[in-house]
């Protein structure tokens, strides 16, 4: 007799072929999302890199003269979108932009860029992760 389950799961070779694909698939599940580096709140997903202007990663100074090295995103569900558009000091030319935070701690991700045909989202790359 076996001293417990626990040591049916840990040894894969004797583990239940349905419960091993349950458990290789949940743990699938889990790859390719973005999270939020200070807590680990879900951002998005790789799948919604893209390029905007010939690259998906961008550098650009702010009038304050702060460097921002950040990545292009269709979407980014787990970013609170905080304030109005704005057309001032856009980086790219006929987009007003909108702060993106993480919905989960509220530290400053990046930015939404929109117009009306248009958005996708720069993420800032050193306050993401991926998984």
């Amino acid at each position: 007799m076996r001293a417990s389950a626990e040591s049916d799961v840990a040894d894969a070779d004797v583990m239940d072929p349905k419960l091993k694909s349950i458990l290789e698939e949940d743990e699938r599940a889990d790859e390719g999302y973005i999270f939020c580096a200070a807590c680990s709140h879900v951002i998005g997903h790789v799948n919604d890199r893209f390029e905007v202007n010939g690259s998906f990663e961008h550098r650009f100074v702010n009038p304050y003269g702060f460097e921002h090295h950040f990545g292009c995103h269709r979407e980014a569900h787990g970013c609170a979108i905080v304030g109005g558009p704005q057309a001032a000091d856009s980086w790219f030319p006929g987009f007003r932009w909108r702060l993106a935070d993480c919905g989960g701690c509220g530290v400053h991700m990046g930015w939404l860029f929109e117009r009306d045909d248009a958005h996708f989202f720069g993420l800032i790359l050193h306050r993401i992760q991926t998984g």
